[in-house]
């Protein structure tokens, strides 16, 4: 019995206890010093601050009067300056998470929330590993302006910029930043006055492998140019659908993941990256024409892609380019999203002559004047590759597309099913009932991709 209520837990080192302790939300963390002396500094050493506001907001908490909104804000505050400045500062801080909710307690008192900056200012040393800072508003509020100390952290490992609502979160790197330890890098809705900003900071990340950027509408509104330069860069993603018009430039050679969603853009160009494996590229502009990027010049810097997801939303191509598109000699994989022309298809299918897999995905072609003509000759990937094309539309399919489906069937050499999601596209199921096989192929009817009827 003695041996069963042994304290166990309290007789571990100090090192595991503070490593247990930093999976909590510091508040919580902090609570454990009451259960003996031996607990009192122990949360303390764990090095990380992990911490939230939503108690302290009325729009989460309905039951809270204004007078209890601005008690428990200030008790909060307090809490962090104690942490950060007072007798039970933790230190170093090595890992810094805040999700920050403003509340009207905050419009009142504290407009330009000098605290925050401050908190950020204070963390912001060679010490920390980790940083995630995330803001949110539903009213008008001034912009948050980062300290250049952030950028200047040597060890830093994870950094993550966020504003929930709107465009709350501002910097400028004026001199190169010093994250020569910076891997992720992730920023929503921030915004920032100089082109040479993304320069400057990505040239101080020496070891950067993932970079997410979502700018929000009012981001960037002045910047013409946007420049991705970095040798070490494996993972990009933008995510953008409105707002901005801007030309992009891509220099990674080390690129494997592209995400690319950008419905504005005026021009994107992006040099080879030999170790390149999947791109998205999801995009609106008014692509070869009128002075605009390159059809050409666009697919150049993609070509090494192994799969391959492309979008155009409301974009020309002109046809002289598509002719001339570069080889994409490892494409295995091909899914065509939102396309205004049929020639497209034809053109990119024709310069690959190793796909196997083949998807259209739902309303994947914008209604309007289509025209649809059997490339010639047959592309070399139907003869001796291309081995399943999947069709998801829930809208049904144009006679032009229906004739593009037909003609995949009869000259797949080596295709061995067809999907055709859902089951009630009734023209097109009939069609290919109709139609006699090439090499057996096998087609299935389902309202899911896994299932159906077959043939």
């Amino acid at each position: 019995m003695m041996d069963e209520e042994q304290d166990r837990i309290s007789n571990l080192s100090d090192d595991v206890l503070a490593h247990i302790l930093s999976f909590l939300e510091l508040r919580d963390a902090f609570k454990t010093m009451i259960l003996s002396k031996r607990w009192e500094k122990v949360w303390t050493l764990t090095h990380s601050i992990n911490l939230n506001n939503k108690s302290c907001v009325r729009r989460f908490d309905q039951r809270l009067s204004l007078d209890k909104e601005i008690r428990r804000r200030t008790t909060f505050i307090n809490f962090i300056n104690g942490v950060l400045f007072g007798d039970n500062m933790i230190f170093p801080v090595k890992a810094f998470t805040l999700s920050y909710y403003f509340g009207y307690a905050d419009f009142i008192r504290h407009r330009h929330s000098p605290y925050l900056i401050k908190w950020v200012d204070a963390v912001s040393t060679n010490d920390l590993e980790k940083f995630d800072f995330s803001i949110s508003i539903d009213c008008t509020f001034p912009v948050l302006n980062m300290p250049p100390t952030l950028f200047q952290c040597q060890n830093l490992v994870t950094l993550s910029l966020e504003s929930i609502n709107r465009v709350l979160i501002c910097f400028d790197v004026l001199e190169t930043a010093c994250l020569l330890s910076l891997k992720y890098l992730r920023l929503v809705k921030v915004r920032f006055e100089e082109e040479n900003t993304l320069k400057n900071l990505l040239s101080g990340c020496p070891v950067l492998e993932e970079l997410y950027m979502e700018p929000g509408d009012t981001g960037f509104k002045s910047i013409p140019h946007f420049y991705f330069i970095s040798p070490s860069l494996k993972i990009l993603r933008w995510k953008r659908e409105e707002g901005f018009r801007g030309y992009f430039v891509v220099k990674a050679p080390k690129l494997e993941h592209l995400h690319f969603v950008e419905h504005s853009m005026l021009g994107f160009s992006m040099s080879v990256s030999p170790s390149l494996v999947s791109v998205v590229m999801d995009i609106g502009s008014s692509l070869g024409h009128h002075g605009h990027v390159s059809v050409k010049k666009l697919f150049q810097g993609i070509s090494n892609a192994q799969k391959l997801e492309w979008s155009t939303h409301h974009t020309f191509m002109a046809k002289v380019e598509l002719d001339n598109l570069p080889e994409f000699c490892n494409l295995t994989h091909l899914k065509i999203g939102s396309c205004q022309d049929l020639y497209f298809v034809s053109s990119i299918i024709q310069h690959s002559p190793h796909l196997k897999h083949l998807i259209f995905d739902k309303d994947h072609f914008i209604s309007g004047p289509m025209t649809w003509s059997p490339p010639v000759p047959v592309p070399p990937c139907l003869v001796s590759h291309l081995e399943t094309v999947e069709i998801i539309a829930p809208e049904g399919q144009t006679s032009y597309e229906i004739e593009l489906i037909l003609y995949l069937l009869h000259k797949g050499k080596v295709l061995k099913k067809m999907i055709v999601t859902p089951f009630s596209c009734m023209d097109l199921r009939r069609k290919l009932w109709e139609s006699p096989n090439a090499g057996g192929c096998k087609i299935v009817f389902s309202d899911f991709p896994a299932g159906g009827t077959s043939r």
